[in-house]
């Protein structure tokens, strides 16, 4: 059966469904969607000649890794300058997107570190003004990251500039993970008698025009001009994949030794783009790490690279894993979900922290709201229902739903009827004047610590006992108010506290699903 839809595949350049494939290859006719990517995943599984694309296509793997000509680059420059305290902030950050030889994109913004910071700089007069107009730091680089989405990152000493955006990042939960390119090490690899100590060095070895003043949109063209060099360099060494320039990169670092894994390169290779969870294997079967990404494929290979801060850093872990297997989720809230629950079901050794710990974002007035987000499933939502003292609840629908039931059923029980008498506040859509005057929506957050009540509702929407929270149910709410508090700004969701009744609630449900926009993006717009 394998070989069969690989001759399907071979026949269709531009890939296939798997409803295409069950139809095509197998005979069944009406499947649904759902039934469909479970039979091809289960016809498949393991071989490493399939791979599915981000618009959920399988396609063959001819050849080991993305070309250099298919791949997203992002050309990076950052500004820092000194302040009196000896530290350093970044204060301009100009960026290029490249697919294949074109510029696609472009990013640009000034950073205001503050008022008193500028005040104290030394910088020209009109740069000053320009600075002084600037965004705040947090928002400038998560303005970036967004920008680059799954792009490889490229700059002259692109590690540095990484761990300085991430330093913000790091205090919202985030980071960037996007595989690097560094000219300053893929220069002294290509050119052996070329010692670079600046980009002016390699702009001048190919005889382009140095940087005589240091502005981020002047070094980022400049770096386009270098990378476009050593391309041409590259092409002549038969280099043809973005993970072997990856590798060759680094300079002096013994390769990663793959004959004592169950998997090689190819592997790696074929990973997807997509968020998930992935859990990491000794040779007994004990899993000994369990981790989230929001790109996979970035994810896991980030572990091989020939880079010697990343092999000191897990340096036990590569000595210890066998096996690794992983889960598509359909966003990262949903990878972040589910790692907890392993995190709590398998207590991995590697793990450093086991436990959700208290976080820094703080939670807003968000209290009852449904957060829409991708399926794992094709063509598939994921409805997250939070709501005051109730367990998370989840439940995905296909884009072509006509029966509402089931969300019907939730938003009742959850939303809009009364539950228990004198234990939980109904939620009245003719009434919302009574829901923020009320005592249990005025209190701080119903996720601190301390014995919780509240009620369960199951899969179908019916109603159990009473019961407390239990930690991983408390944990679970906490991931998803934090995240929903930082990420607001970009995501999809619904506040019952707000909106004015349970039809208008399924009519923007229904919006979201019948949108051609929804299912083409890791967000959405907000309501």
């Amino acid at each position: 059966m394998r070989d069969k839809i690989y001759a399907y595949l071979k026949s269709q350049k531009a890939g296939a469904a798997s409803k295409e494939l069950v139809e095509q290859v197998l005979k069944i006719k009406g499947a649904s969607p759902h039934i469909s990517e479970k039979l091809i995943q289960t016809a498949i599984a393991g071989d490493r000649r399939f791979a599915v694309d981000e618009h959920h296509l399988w396609k063959i793997i001819e050849g080991g890794g993305t070309p250099l000509s298919k791949a997203e680059f992002v050309l990076l420059s950052l500004l820092t300058i000194d302040t009196p305290e000896k530290s350093r902030i970044i204060v301009e950050i100009s960026a290029h997107k490249l697919r294949g030889d074109k510029i696609v994109d472009r990013f640009h913004t000034f950073v205001n570190p503050d008022a008193p910071t500028v005040q104290t700089m030394l910088l020209p007069a009109d740069f000053a003004q320009e600075v002084k107009g600037g965004i705040p730091i947090e928002k400038a680089v998560r303005l970036f990251s967004d920008f680059v989405g799954d792009g490889i990152l490229i700059g002259y000493d692109v590690h540095s500039s990484i761990n300085q955006l991430n330093a913000v990042l790091s205090k919202l939960n985030e980071m960037i993970e996007n595989p690097p390119l560094c000219l300053k090490f893929l220069a002294k690899k290509l050119i052996p008698d070329l010692q670079p100590k600046s980009i002016n060095d390699i702009a001048a070895f190919f005889k382009l025009p140095v940087i005589d003043t240091r502005r981020t949109e002047t070094e980022v063209c400049t770096t386009a001009e270098i990378f476009s060099r050593c391309r041409e360099l590259l092409k002549e060494q038969e280099f043809s994949a973005v993970e072997e320039v990856i590798a060759f990169q680094y300079p002096d670092i013994d390769p990663v030794d793959f004959s004592k894994y169950a998997f090689d390169k190819a592997f790696l290779w074929t990973i997807p783009q997509k968020p998930g969870v992935y859990k990491m294997k000794n040779k007994s079967g004990d899993v000994i790490y369990v981790g989230k990404a929001k790109n996979l494929k970035q994810r896991l290979s980030s572990y091989f690279w020939n880079s010697a801060g990343r092999l000191q850093k897990i340096a036990d872990l590569l000595n210890h894993v066998y096996t690794i297997e992983y889960e598509i989720t359909g966003s990262e809230l949903a990878a972040i979900v589910l790692e907890f629950r392993l995190i709590k079901q398998y207590r991995p050794r590697l793990n450093q922290q086991l436990e959700v710990h208290e976080r820094t974002t703080r939670y807003g007035n968000l209290k009852n709201f449904i957060v829409i987000l991708p399926s794992s499933i094709e063509e598939s939502l994921d409805l997250f229902f939070v709501k005051e003292e109730l367990p998370l609840q989840r439940y995905e629908i296909l884009r072509g739903a006509v029966n509402f039931s089931g969300v019907e059923r939730i938003l009742d029980t959850r939303y809009y009827e009364t539950i228990v008498a004198n234990r939980c506040s109904p939620l009245y859509a003719k009434d919302n004047e009574n829901l923020h005057n009320s005592p249990r929506n005025s209190h701080k957050s119903p996720f601190s610590k301390g014995g919780l009540r509240g009620i369960n509702v199951s899969s179908d929407g019916n109603i159990q006992d009473e019961n407390t929270l239990s930690d991983i149910e408390m944990g679970e709410m906490e991931i998803v108010l934090s995240w929903v508090e930082a990420n607001k700004d970009q995501v999809n969701y619904i506040n019952m506290d707000t909106i004015s009744g349970k039809d208008a609630c399924l009519k923007l449900v229904k919006d979201y699903l019948s949108d051609e926009e929804t299912f083409q993006k890791k967000h959405f717009r907000w309501l």
